[in-house]
């Protein structure tokens, strides 16, 4: 079915195999736009660069996973509260 712009989920359970290993998460928010789904992150502690960058690859994992399984491309951001 096509993507009904302005679709929105919150707490989305993600699964992906990467590297023969199979990856789980759960994405904060994904809404569809016009180009496809936007996945975001929220985050509310106060990260050093070493735990922002795993934060940054977790996201990523998220927006990549959300599209492998829609077929729709994904823009993930990570979101400091």
């Amino acid at each position: 079915s096509d993507l009904a712009l302005g679709q929105c989920h919150r707490e989305v359970p993600v699964a992906m195999v990467v590297e023969g290993v199979l990856a789980e998460g759960v994405a904060d928010l994904a809404f569809a736009s016009a180009d496809g789904w936007v996945v975001v992150d929220f985050k509310t502690d106060r990260p050093d660069a070493e735990r922002w960058a795993r934060y940054a690859r977790q996201v990523r994992f998220y927006g990549d996973a959300i599209a492998r399984a829609t077929g729709r491309p994904a823009r993930a951001i990570l979101m400091q509260v």
